[in-house]
């Protein structure tokens, strides 16, 4: 006779409940950070000038700074979509798919927003998370190319950073410098590289993810590798770059005239793409005064500009680019038919499927309870999907 084993029917309410304190614990942290933050900074401004400067916000402008915010990232969509060539995804479902990442990135402490790229692709166009991974990650490097140029020339502009600041920029070059070498000794010694990646991961893996890891990462870095072979791709990457830190720039220009704070236009680029460097490191939820006291130490410690503008310009921009990456996530979540608690599910690091995304092919895709989505592209003569089904409307 044959025995069968019945899973413990306990251990999944369990696991979610010890997942949920995990969650309320890194939230309550992140929280409490941010309040930290918030009070520094605070402390470095004078607050009732501050107010008084956002008290006579400019609408106009205001909604100038709002529509040139969005459209930044849907120039960094078109720069992800471009990098997934050969396979094609629609601009709409490109776009979308990343505006839901920045909000993710946005509402959670720890960035998970990247991963949920690459499942969400999958899904709808049945994409190896190991091939949008990739692309994934040239694109966020892309992102930090202009702030690791400008840092190299620093010190020929005569420019000091505080300790504070250093700090936290070099935490970012960190990051960067890491995924250089990667990619470096991929180019030199492939396998070498793979397990150099895959040990730390398969450390805190168990059962049949973990050998899944290997295999994983082979991919990713044959598609990483193949995609710096591309030079065509590769510039015009670059030149989506240079068009999204154009925007990034004006944006942070018209945040400033919005509060009545006149900057110099060279001061802005330096400075916002310097900001964005900050962003590779983990943050409160919502970013809770990380980014007025980033935006200080950046803008008044290295430029000098007036602490009472770049208070106003960050106390209005912060809680106003909240509301709407908040709004433009979650109309893009309707509109692919998905819901909030699914997919902050898939960018969360203790699921119990956690290891599923090494499984490309098989039937433990991460889903997250998500219904497998149509490609945009279907194979001609393709019948109707049968009833009860709804394909996504990008």
């Amino acid at each position: 006779m044959v025995e069968v084993e019945v899973p413990d029917a306990r251990a999944r309410p369990r696991g979610r409940t010890a997942r949920v304190r995990a969650v309320a614990v890194r939230t309550g942290i992140g929280l409490a950070v941010g309040a930290a933050l918030v009070v520094t900074f605070l402390k470095l401004i004078n607050a009732s000038a501050v107010y008084q400067r956002v008290e006579h916000l400019n609408i106009a402008v205001a909604a100038a700074c709002g529509v040139t915010f969005l459209a930044a990232y849907v120039v960094r969509a078109l720069r992800w979509r471009c990098l997934l060539l050969p396979r094609r995804v629609s601009v709409r479902r490109a776009a979308a798919i990343y505006q839901i990442a920045i909000f993710l990135n946005w509402l959670l402490p720890i960035r998970g927003g990247e991963i949920a790229m690459s499942l969400l692709l999958r899904r709808t166009n049945r994409i190896p998370v190991s091939e949008s991974l990739a692309a994934v990650t040239m694109d966020k490097a892309l992102d930090f190319v202009p702030g690791i140029g400008l840092l190299a020339v620093m010190p020929l502009a005569g420019l000091r950073f505080s300790g504070s600041l250093w700090v936290v920029l070099g935490g970012a070059m960190a990051a960067c410098l890491a995924g250089v070498v990667f990619v470096g000794l991929a180019l030199w010694r492939r396998e070498r590289a793979v397990a150099l990646l895959a040990r730390p991961i398969e450390a805190l893996l168990r059962g049949p993810a973990r050998s899944g890891v290997r295999p994983f990462i082979a991919g990713f870095a044959d598609t990483l590798l193949a995609l710096l072979r591309r030079p065509r791709i590769l510039i015009i990457a670059g030149a989506y770059t240079f068009l999204a830190v154009g925007l990034d720039a004006l944006f942070c220009l018209l945040a400033f005239r919005a509060v009545g704070a006149a900057v110099p236009v060279l001061v802005v680029v330096y400075g916002y793409t310097l900001f964005n460097l900050s962003f590779i490191l983990p943050s409160p939820p919502g970013q809770v005064g990380s980014n007025e006291l980033i935006g200080l130490l950046i803008f008044s410690g290295v430029f000098h500009v007036s602490r009472t503008g770049v208070g106003a310009m960050f106390l209005f921009s912060h809680p106003f680019t909240g509301v709407l990456m908040a709004c433009a996530g979650l109309a893009c979540l309707s509109a692919m038919s998905l819901t909030l608690r699914s997919t902050l599910s898939m960018a969360d690091p203790d699921r119990e499927d956690r290891g599923d995304w090494t499984d490309d092919d098989g039937p433990r895709n991460g889903s997250g309870g998500l219904p497998r989505q149509s490609v945009d592209d279907p194979a001609p003569g393709a019948g109707r999907a049968p009833a009860g089904a709804h394909p996504p409307r990008l």
